[in-house]
């Protein structure tokens, strides 16, 4: 079997055993604030103790049904077929009336964030385009009406550019936008008018994009946070690593709609991002600091550099499957890993599980199976049409 498969379902039988309640994802969160910069390793150290810190975020169920679906594909086996829709029923449950998901993090209790509405929104739509039922479809749009209706978009100075915002209500938060709730915006909208065939939903599109490749660096990077004029700015922040997943947006974006002004952007972050892994094969932290190391880094960045060879914006095999070698390395034989950070401090680790995370890692490591089986098929087919050449040449001799 090959590596990156078997790696994938030893992951997906630790999640469904340890963190998979019968309806949804369920697990622990390294969080926000407090809990991220000291409250986790207290936890991790201190691992006997109960912790009840057990969270449903609506990213880790929009990433756990697509890992079901690639598994689906992968194995033809229904179970991970029954596993999207129950999953799928439970977004549909918890979403609220008007569209909306509430944030599972206390920290945060109230707000309404474009992350958590986009990735519920995106597994549902995977299952209404495998499966059909309507109700997966409603809730998605219902999610769209409450992102562009309520949470909106932050109109820039230039004119036809525009960000989404980062929360529903707080306009003024994160200045003038973050790219990365862009990026995952512009695919979701791309998503809907695939699977309605309504271009209808791609009527922002444009003007995202036209900003993304307005705030991108000469490196190709997209910073953090753009200012504003009540705001400074953000330039660096965990950089390869929410470039990797701006990248990755894109692409689905962009094989969706073939739009041409995304390939520039694509162009340029597939150059930033090649020096996204150190030598030994993990991802950096930062532009100016390699540690402390996060497995999801170096998993999010090798899978990005394979979609830019798969794209042929470069060739990025050797980088990417340097990556891969290295977080399956990581692997333990009851298929969790050995952290999820270390060095942190310099002398900190974090050896907790985090569902959200390790469904990432999974979508990962599915999507270069899947890539690696492309490319075996294609080889397979070339192969056949020069015996088929060679043997028509003979024959005309």
């Amino acid at each position: 079997m090959d590596v990156l498969l078997d790696s994938a379902l030893k992951l997906h039988t630790y999640l469904f055993e340890q963190c998979w309640t019968g309806h949804a994802l369920v697990g622990s969160d390294p969080g926000i604030r407090f809990n991220a910069r000291i409250g986790r390793f207290v936890k991790s150290y201190l691992s006997f103790v109960p912790w009840p810190d057990r969270l449903t975020y609506m990213q880790a169920q929009g990433y756990w049904i697509m890992d079901q679906w690639l598994l689906a594909d992968a194995l033809d086996e229904e179970s991970h077929s029954l596993l999207a829709i129950a999953t799928a029923h439970h977004i549909l449950r918890c979403q609220r009336p008007e569209g909306y998901w509430e944030y599972p993090n206390p920290e945060w209790r109230g707000r309404v964030a474009t992350v958590e509405g986009c990735f519920a929104a995106l597994g549902l739509l995977e299952c209404y385009a495998r499966v059909g039922d309507k109700s997966y479809l409603a809730g998605a749009e219902n999610w769209y009406h409450y992102l562009t209706n309520t949470i909106g978009f932050r109109r820039q100075r230039e004119a036809g550019m525009s960000a989404i915002n980062y929360f529903a209500h707080e306009s003024g938060t994160y200045g003038g936008g973050v790219p990365n709730n862009s990026t995952l915006v512009l695919w979701l909208m791309a998503r809907l008018a695939e699977v309605t065939q309504d271009d209808r939903f791609l009527t922002h599109c444009a003007s995202l994009v036209a900003w993304l490749a307005h705030v991108q660096c000469e490196s190709g990077e997209l910073p953090y946070e753009v200012g504003s004029d009540d705001r400074n700015g953000r330039l660096h922040f965990l950089c390869y690593q929410y470039n990797a997943f701006e990248f990755m947006d894109l692409v689905h974006y962009y094989r969706i709609t073939n739009d041409q002004h995304a390939l520039p952007i694509l162009r340029q972050l597939a150059i930033y991002l090649a020096n996204g892994l150190t030598a030994a094969g993990v991802g950096r932290y930062a532009c100016d600091q390699a540690t402390p190391e996060v497995l999801y880094y170096t998993s999010a960045i090798a899978q990005a550099l394979s979609q830019a060879t798969a794209l042929g914006l470069g060739d990025f095999r050797a980088l990417a499957a340097w990556g891969f070698r290295h977080v399956m390395s990581r692997q333990r034989p009851d298929g969790r890993f050995e952290f999820y950070s270390r060095a942190n401090y310099r002398i900190l680790s974090d050896r907790r599980v985090y569902p959200r995370y390790l469904a990432m890692i999974l979508n990962h490591l599915l999507r270069e199976y899947q890539t690696g089986q492309a490319e075996q098929t294609e080889h397979t087919a070339q192969l056949g049409h020069q015996e088929e050449s060679r043997a028509s040449s003979i024959y005309m001799c």
